[in-house]
């Protein structure tokens, strides 16, 4: 029975804070090059939600297309309620509970410059660290950011120097 509780017991705590963490926090792959070089193509990204913090200029954020329902998409706030921001459809104030949101990458992001600024409710939340970035081929690139969890890394594709890379 001593033995048994001395395997046991480090298995079912490492497995309730695995679910506590992943419960909080979700995991992302990035199959686009839209927010090059902040993120790049094959980056595993762990996303927070906004629970008492509200989303600022800068954040990096996930969210849920406005245009495509199905579709998650990551991009960096630009702009926030009562900024004057400059988009394809001209001048605008950004509206209350509203962010305009861009790709670090500009001339390959589809974002707040194509479809307008981005409901507060859309938000699924902000990008804080890359957990690992392999360049193996990703999968299949439907959004710019992709709720999946790759079960096995090449080492040989694993990029070193972007483990544990808080995204700024």
């Amino acid at each position: 029975m001593k033995t048994f509780r001395l395997v046991a017991q480090p298995i079912l705590i490492a497995l309730v804070l695995a679910l506590g963490v992943r419960s909080a926090a979700r995991i992302y792959a990035i199959p686009s090059g839209s927010m090059e070089p902040t993120l790049q193509v094959g980056d595993h990204i762990i996303v927070m939600p906004y629970h008492s913090s509200t989303p600022q200029r800068g954040d990096v954020i996930v969210f849920r297309s406005p245009v495509h329902a199905d579709e998650l998409l990551v991009k960096r706030i630009a702009g926030v309620a009562g900024d004057l921001v400059e988009g394809n459809q001209g001048r605008l104030i950004v509206p209350h509970d509203c962010y305009f949101v861009v790709g670090d990458n500009r001339v390959n992001s589809f974002d707040s410059r194509q479809w307008g600024v981005l409901s507060r409710d859309r938000i699924v939340g902000r990008a804080r660290m890359v957990l690992w970035s392999s360049s193996a081929a990703p999968m299949e690139p439907r959004a710019n950011a992709a709720s999946r969890w790759r079960s096995a890394i090449p080492a040989a594709s694993l990029r070193i120097e972007r483990l544990f890379k808080p995204i700024q």
